[in-house]
């Protein structure tokens, strides 16, 4: 088998793969904000170390989807993943997501009159409606793409 067809093989088993692994991605980061929501006002350690770790998955979450992760992959294989299509399901999912967060953005300033959160909360808010909902929507629309 040639190197091309091999580097094939393996691109769908990591597109597949990426459709699987993205939403339950989605879903530990609202477990993620629910805990924070939920635990303490950030002030004991143990609040600190679930407040970074809610930072770094969105962090590698955000990168994931503006750059197509894949990292230690080969350029080649990197390249294959990243085609045409699904550069057009990831900027329509960054569009959602970018949608969302403005909406989300939008309400809380309404509700800050009758709901008392503080800048935190409200940054959490609006990062996890952002990166979820472009999380999402790119898992769906690469799903649908591999049929």
């Amino acid at each position: 088998m040639s190197e091309s067809a091999s580097n094939g093989a393996l691109v769908e088993r990591l597109a597949r793969r990426r459709t699987r692994i993205l939403p339950v991605l989605g879903l530990f980061m609202i477990i993620q904000q629910s805990a924070y929501f939920a635990h303490g006002d950030g002030s004991r350690l143990v609040d600190q170390v679930r407040i970074s770790a809610w930072v770094v998955t969105s962090a590698m979450i955000l990168l994931v989807l503006t750059t197509g992760g894949f990292w230690l992959r080969s350029h080649e294989v990197r390249a294959m993943l990243d085609d045409e299509g699904t550069r057009a399901n990831r900027a329509a999912a960054l569009s959602l997501g970018f949608l969302c967060a403005m909406l989300t953005a939008m309400i809380l300033f309404v509700l800050q009159r009758v709901w008392a959160f503080t800048a935190g909360e409200a940054i959490h808010l609006i990062v996890t409606a952002g990166v979820f909902s472009a999380l999402i929507r790119f898992s769906i629309l690469e799903r649908r793409a591999l049929g």
